[in-house]
């Protein structure tokens, strides 16, 4: 969290005070989901001319599609020190903690889109329509790297809104900002895009449209919406120096999360492309004592076997363009090979040094990481885990100073989570679980989708070249 305020969840907080003065207790909010119908929900005609705005057209056709997404969590405490408490089983204490965001409906049967962190970690998320009908919503799936989640609902004949393509808005463009910030439901604010292409370093993958649309705690997960009914983008965060809106907003745009929801609807998960390569920004002045002729992103390490290197990419080489769009900052070519899908043929334009040359790269797929939740049939039994895996290979192991390319890779283990709890830590190499040796993440999660709540799985774990067992029970 930087100095100058940035506030990145911006529905948690926003329910979390909203539940703080009512109920007396903090809270989270929730929700998310994609479609690719034929536009229900579109205004007549674009709305120009500042002595002839009128958004009312617009906003009759879109709010009927935004929802209010209420989450609830557990938070789990310890009293003292987690490896004490375990050893003497000194029971947690388990607290409810609600919380409120926004969401839209993308699809007449009842999908929805919100931001991940209004519905992380949730237990229950329930959704409230424009006309006050309550339903029980149903993850669908989550993406932290975008901080995007599709949730749906049970109904039918539902009013939606489409995506629009957030890459043919331009600065200067209006734009409604519809939510419920501060508990307020199903307010309208407008404004215009201030800027594209924002990074905030508050997701792996950004490029975040900018605007100053009064956004507040409690929009996140809500749609920004362009003049043709459209949504344009996700409403996500907020930059202030005391935590209210100064006119400087964030959203995901509709590209992004065209691809992640349309993964999370078929697939569950998202797919993405891969070239394994690390790249950093190399901007004028460096290009110019390092002999190129313009900025871009500058290759650090090609690793071995992968795309790039059988491409032919080398150290050094700097990429200036992709599929011949231009390339100026590391984060925007990782977030563009990142919505590649496997298989994909990219041209790559590079210099190498003074020698400006393209090459054909065939997009692997990036390895598989996600927070890992065991879902029962009810929403009311999802649990989280709280580690982040990785497929484990012989250049995970080398990046990692792991001692066997084997098994799957713990790379995060988040505090107080279930997986902490049980001992587990980061950088221990999962090789078996129940005496079923495991070749990849998807292994795992085939395992423990069968198991009940309260069940004991036995985790062989290669730690820091040591090898031995921990004793992993689910959280009921």
């Amino acid at each position: 969290m930087k100095k100058i305020g940035l506030i990145a969840g911006v529905s948690f907080l926003a329910g979390a005070l909203f539940f703080a003065l009512s109920f007396g207790f903090l809270q989270k909010s929730n929700e998310q989901k994609p479609v690719l119908d034929t536009p229900v929900v579109q205004a007549e005609a674009p709305v120009t001319g500042l002595d002839t705005i009128n958004f009312a057209p617009v906003v009759k056709k879109v709010k009927p599609a935004v929802v209010k997404v209420v989450s609830e969590s557990i938070r789990e405490n310890r009293f003292g020190d987690g490896f004490l408490d375990q050893f003497f089983n000194i029971p947690q204490r388990k607290e409810r903690v609600p919380g409120i965001g926004s969401g839209f409906l993308i699809s007449s049967d009842g999908y929805i889109i919100t931001n991940n962190h209004v519905v992380a970690n949730a237990i229950k998320v329930s959704i409230t329509t424009i006309d006050e009908k309550e339903y029980k919503a149903k993850i669908i799936g989550t993406d932290p790297k975008t901080d995007l989640a599709l949730l749906k609902i049970k109904a039918d004949n539902l009013p939606y809104i489409a995506l629009g393509d957030s890459n043919k808005i331009e600065v200067g463009e209006w734009v409604l900002a519809i939510g419920n910030p501060l508990g307020q439901d199903l307010t309208v604010t407008a404004g215009i895009i201030s800027a594209k292409g924002r990074q905030l370093g508050l997701a792996d993958y950004e490029d975040f449209l900018q605007t100053d649309a009064a956004i507040n705690m409690g929009n996140s997960g809500g749609p920004l919406i362009n003049m043709d009914g459209q949504v344009i983008g996700i409403n996500s965060a907020i930059l202030a120096p005391a935590g209210g809106n100064v006119g400087i907003g964030f959203a995901i745009p509709s590209s992004l999360a065209r691809k992640v929801i349309d993964d999370l609807k078929n697939k569950g998960r998202v797919v993405r492309g891969y070239m394994g390569i690390s790249i950093q920004t190399l901007s004028g002045k460096d290009a110019e004592d390092l002999d190129y002729s313009s900025g871009g992103a500058l290759v650090a390490k090609v690793e071995k076997g992968s795309a790039a290197e059988k491409a032919g990419l080398q150290k050094w080489d700097l990429i200036v363009g992709i599929n011949g769009e231009a390339v100026k900052k590391a984060d925007e070519l990782s977030t563009r090979i990142a919505e590649l899908n496997p298989g994909d043929k990219v041209v790559l334009e590079i210099y190498r040094k003074t020698a400006k040359m393209t090459i054909t790269v065939i997009a692997g797929e990036a390895p598989e990481s996600e927070i890992f939740k065991s879902r029962g049939g009810d929403l009311d039994k999802t649990v989280d885990l709280g580690m982040v895996l990785i497929d484990n290979s012989p250049s995970v192991a080398h990046e990692y100073g792991l001692k066997t390319s084997q098994g799957i890779v713990v790379k995060q283990v988040e505090r107080g989570s279930v997986a902490e709890h049980n001992g587990i830590r980061p950088q221990d190499v999962i090789l078996e679980v129940n005496r079923r040796e495991l070749r990849n993440v998807a292994d795992f999660r085939n395992i423990i989708t069968d198991k009940k709540p309260g069940s004991m799985l036995m985790l062989y774990v290669n730690r820091d070249g040591d090898e031995g067992f921990v004793r992993f029970v689910l959280p009921e």
